[in-house]
């Protein structure tokens, strides 16, 4: 299959837009010298493992949609039955989804900083306590990593505040970056984005046109004063899910190569969401994508890789 084939470059899953007018037009990018594409690079951290899950349903859940993206899909038998192997090991403490070191490791050793983004509260599929994520907070803080929060609370400014506060709590020092977990942004995120003096989020994504020949690339623009929303354009669920465009991992990395191409082209930079836990045997085509996406855009002379934070002070604001 060709990633720049026609109907296959839709997603089901709906777009996701601003709750309120943007007060400026799309921002510029200012390019340093000699550099004609810049990826921004964000993790959603929505599980620390499987085994946190053993109380809940999600694993039945994962097990269903291993057969249905392994056999429905596409028939992969040997694939499905390793994902479900991979499943019944985690109740016995081989968990494959613990990655988030060696996904920093990697991340290390190939010379790039990139944003995660921790949930500071439970719901909608993430289980974990902010404590338990704490020590691998400091970590990758610790190692240069920008920290942003994953938040949850979609409709109350003042818990969302409390959210980036918990997390700030952690880091001991504030906090500039959100994304909310499912991409629900609404007016009550801005809100608790400026009770929280936050400076970025990273929600909004265009769902809708995604074929890498035509995509917009939506650039930054500024909500409520100074407020800047960074759309994302590459999210690895979206490329290989079921339920998003169903790629095989070669045309999901020539999908990447074709957008970093319409990126120089439209003078915009490209943002590449991973969840950390696709960077394991469990998923391995999505773990060998990132590697192999990695790879090219490290290789390149002309390509700056790097997190939201450093992205966000590459947009200059044309009032």
């Amino acid at each position: 299959m060709n990633a720049g084939r026609g109907p296959t470059l839709r997603s089901r899953r709906p777009g996701r837009g601003y709750p309120e007018p943007p007060t400026s037009g799309e921002l510029a990018l200012e390019r340093p010298a000699g550099v004609r594409l810049v990826v921004g690079l964000s993790h959603d951290v929505d599980h620390l493992g499987l085994r946190e899950h053993v109380v809940d349903r999600f694993l039945l859940a994962a097990a269903f949609n291993a057969l249905r993206q392994n056999v429905g899909r596409r028939f992969r038998p040997l694939r499905a039955v390793d994902q479900l192997w991979g499943l019944g090991l985690a109740l016995f403490g081989h968990d494959r989804w613990d990655t988030i070191d060696a996904l920093r490791e990697h991340e290390l050793a190939t010379g790039v900083r990139s944003t995660w983004f921790f949930a500071m509260r439970p719901g909608l599929g993430i289980r974990y306590a902010r404590e338990a994520a704490a020590p691998a907070i400091r970590r990758l803080a610790d190692d240069g990593f920008e920290i942003g929060l994953h938040g949850q609370s979609h409709d109350d400014a003042a818990e969302l505040a409390g959210e980036f506060r918990d997390l700030r709590d952690i880091l001991g020092r504030p906090v500039h970056g959100l994304r909310m977990h499912y991409l629900r942004l609404t007016r009550g995120v801005l809100d608790g984005m400026q009770a929280a003096q936050a400076h970025y989020d990273s929600t909004v994504m265009d769902r809708e046109h995604l074929d890498p020949a035509t995509h917009p690339l939506p650039a930054p623009r500024r909500m409520r004063g100074r407020l800047l929303e960074i759309p994302l354009h590459v999210m690895d669920s979206t490329l290989f899910s079921v339920t998003g465009l169903g790629l095989a991992e070669d045309d999901a990395v020539d999908y990447v190569h074709r957008l970093a191409q319409r990126a120089v082209e439209l003078e915009r930079a490209l943002v590449i969401n991973l969840h950390p836990n696709y960077f394991s045997r469990q998923t391995p085509e999505i773990a060998r994508w990132y590697r192999r996406v990695l790879d090219v855009l490290t290789s390149r002379s002309d390509t700056l890789v790097t997190d939201l934070a450093g992205l966000a002070r590459l947009y200059c604001d044309p009032r």
